[in-house]
């Protein structure tokens, strides 16, 4: 809950530089980089941050119970 917290906490979520049908109309890697890059380097930085740390979590799925979905609807609304 602490880096969840965190995330909430800041200033401006990280995704403030994109509308959500921007992002929602995503479907590949490409696409998604090309999104990334309209990001200021500060929340394109923060983003990287929380995909790494979103990745290691679902990596311990079998202890945590962390999916990739159960992990997205988690922080997804802080993004």
């Amino acid at each position: 809950g602490l880096i969840k917290a965190w995330f909430r906490e800041l200033p401006s979520v990280v995704l403030d530089g994109l509308s959500p049908e921007q992002v929602l109309q995503c479907n590949t890697e490409g696409e998604s980089i090309d999104l990334v890059k309209q990001l200021k380097p500060t929340e394109s930085a923060l983003l990287s941050l929380a995909i790494d740390l979103i990745a290691d979590v679902v990596q311990e799925e079998e202890y945590n119970k962390m999916n990739a979905r159960n992990i997205a609807m988690v922080f997804a609304p802080n993004m």
